[in-house]
């Protein structure tokens, strides 16, 4: 362990020593990075004999059925509460930790986070306007995941002891590292090995991530769902295709970038981690960079964006955070507090409060356009200059319609 991890923990320990009770919650819609490394700060909570309590008011039916699965079979050895329950017990000597979320709107307390005396972010991702407002932040952005920094402050005999901890960690490092595939380092698989040296069972941790028929068919109808239409009196067919995939020459490397959304029903809701996986099956199969879109409850168009190129989908999305209401076109629903986003080069996401779901796609395919630096654009001819539609349509479909 370097002095950083160390001190970190040390300050960890004191605070929540000196705390009343601790609360501990992770973003909005858990995944595995987020329950695991929640799970094992609430184990070193318990073992300092404090009162501790895991916040969450994500509904189960929202909730990957893994994720749900972890915590309802947690739920005998960790005291699980909402954010109702948290107002009625905070207090000003109590400490609150945030796990794999340093931004306030990613949070269900975000109007409530004051009513604790002292907060502590544990997180990979990068700070921004909306960062958290706390001298106690341990913000690692070249960890692979929350968990692994989590793994790294929890004393070995802590993960040995607790039943499941080494695999609810692992889980973490897997689903962020998308496998082991990106964002990993020699201290990534140093963990794991430790990780399955203190009882993490890859054959375990693997079932967590099967998914269930009925989440493959919305995938992959999200991906591949097209409609036909025939105008009356014209024998031409018009066929709208939920995925664009589009080359862009003026960027290095000639990237294909996708941007999908439901064309067919656009006003479907989804999971968020429905959308994060259909943008990891897209990045996988067919397209250097993926912007998956779609409705997450009736005003929130939320988007996940993955890049395997040098298209840095953290900066487009961080983007968002610039623009203001006034740059918007009249007439859509748009809140400024929710047009928000950002991540790392590889992976991101972000909200938009909008009545709108094609206009935040012409957004985002304009900011990709905008990534060509003067050393990487070529000379173009005026035919050139519109990226190339590569899904083949009998007759050209406005996006918007």
């Amino acid at each position: 362990m370097n002095n950083k991890l160390r001190m970190f923990r040390e300050t960890l320990v004191k605070m929540m020593e000196a705390a009343s009770q601790v609360f501990i919650i992770g973003h909005n819609t858990l995944d595995y990075d987020a329950i695991g490394a929640a799970l094992g700060v609430a184990t070193l909570s318990k073992g300092l004999k404090k009162d501790t309590y895991i916040i969450v008011d994500d509904l189960f039916q929202d909730l990957d059925p893994g994720v749900a699965k972890v915590i309802e079979d947690s739920k005998d050895k960790y005291q699980f509460i909402n954010s109702e329950k948290y107002n009625k017990l905070a207090d000003k000597k109590s400490l609150l930790v945030t796990v794999d979320a340093n931004k306030k709107y990613l949070i269900s307390i975000q109007e409530d986070i004051d009513k604790v005396g002292n907060i502590i972010i544990i997180d990979h991702h990068g700070e921004d306007r909306h960062t958290i407002s706390t001298p106690y932040k341990f913000i690692d952005e070249l960890s692979s995941s929350t968990c692994e920094m989590v793994a790294q402050i929890l004393p070995a005999k802590i993960i040995r002891d607790t039943e499941n901890m080494a695999n609810y960690l692992l889980a973490g490092i897997i689903l962020d590292t998308k496998r082991f595939q990106k964002n990993t380092s020699s201290i990534t698989f140093g963990i794991a090995k430790s990780l399955c040296r203190s009882g993490a069972d890859y054959d375990a941790v693997n079932k967590l991530f099967i998914s269930n028929f009925l989440e493959d068919k919305q995938i992959y109808t999200l991906i591949f769902g097209e409609r036909t239409i025939i105008e009356e009196n014209n024998p031409t067919k018009i066929t709208i295709a939920n995925t664009h995939i589009q080359a862009y020459p003026r960027l290095f490397g000639e990237p294909t970038v996708a941007f999908v959304l439901n064309r067919i029903a656009p006003d479907t809701i989804y999971r968020r981690d429905i959308l994060a996986k259909t943008a990891d099956k897209m990045l996988v199969k067919y397209a250097d960079v993926a912007f998956v879109l779609g409705y997450t409850n009736q005003n929130d168009v939320t988007i996940c964006a993955r890049s395997k190129c040098d298209i840095k989908v953290g900066d487009i999305l961080k983007k968002l955070d610039d623009m203001n209401i006034s740059d918007f076109p009249q007439g859509l629903n748009i809140s400024a507090a929710k047009c928000s986003g950002g991540g790392n080069k590889q992976n991101a996401g972000g909200s938009v409060t909008t009545n709108n779901i094609f206009f935040v796609e012409k957004l985002l395919m304009d900011l990709v356009q905008l990534m060509a630096t003067p050393t990487e654009v070529l000379p173009q001819s005026k035919e050139a200059e519109q990226p190339i539609i590569l899904v083949k349509k009998r007759k050209e479909v406005p996006i918007n319609s």
